[in-house]
């Protein structure tokens, strides 16, 4: 890969990371307000939702800001295909069981109905898609990774001239 598509793919991830976080930000914020001062775990959506899309945004600055790891990689991109296979579980056990409590013959056809239904999360279903995709081509192929064993700013593992 080289470093124009590197960065293209950079700039495509994070924004498909911060229209998550948003999406995610805006569904749970409202609902924490009102579940947090109860005491309610009813719905565990918000108290997942807020922390999870802060730390997308705290990611993507990262990224932004000049940050070259596969770790940073693989757990944005992880959060991303959680919150998707999050959003299948939560619409296949009848919003929160644990497993299916309804006769589920497609599943595949169950989640792709909610998601017409709903334009927002097919939005953020989407971005987060693209997002991982993006953030796995970099994981596998970035050019500007630090060297094996090389932690970029970590003086442990500088070495010297001498050396």
């Amino acid at each position: 890969m080289d470093v124009r598509t590197a960065s293209v793919l950079r700039v495509l991830a994070v924004q498909a990371t911060l229209v998550s976080a948003a999406i995610h930000l805006i569904e749970g914020v409202p609902n924490l307000l009102v579940y947090l001062p109860l005491g309610s775990f009813a719905d565990p959506r918000p108290y997942l939702f807020v922390p999870s899309a802060l730390l997308l945004v705290a990611l993507a600055t990262t990224i932004v800001r000049g940050a070259r790891h596969r770790r940073l990689y693989s757990l944005t991109a992880g959060i991303l295909l959680a919150y998707s296979a999050g959003y299948a579980w939560w619409h296949l056990t009848d919003h929160g069981g644990l497993v299916p409590s309804h006769e589920v013959t497609n599943p595949v056809g169950e989640v792709l109905a909610h998601l017409a239904s709903d334009p927002v999360a097919l939005v953020a279903f989407a971005a987060q898609a693209g997002g991982a995709a993006c953030l796995l081509a970099l994981f596998i192929g970035d050019p500007d990774l630090p060297a094996n064993g090389d932690r970029s700013g970590d003086p442990a593992s500088a070495t010297t001239a001498d050396e």
